[in-house]
């Protein structure tokens, strides 16, 4: 059916850490953040090691690394 929201499986990580595999409804890296409880202040999202925006669309199979940002002097 046309509009029919379908579920899609992703993998992601933050930097250093176990991939997680799981079924989604969002469409691009913000919602899938949100989605995740992962603030768009505290990490950079990379797709195959090139880093995204939050508009980024995702598809199913691909894989994403959350990037922590470092701040401080």
């Amino acid at each position: 059916m046309v509009g029919e929201d379908k579920s899609m499986r992703i993998r992601w990580r933050v930097l250093g850490g176990e991939w997680h595999e799981v079924e989604t409804n969002a469409k691009t890296v913000g919602e899938f953040m949100r989605e995740q409880g992962l603030s768009i202040e505290e990490y950079l999202p990379s797709i195959g090691g090139k880093l995204v925006t939050e508009d980024e669309e995702i598809k199913e199979g691909i894989e994403l690394t959350f990037v922590p940002v470092v701040s401080g002097g």
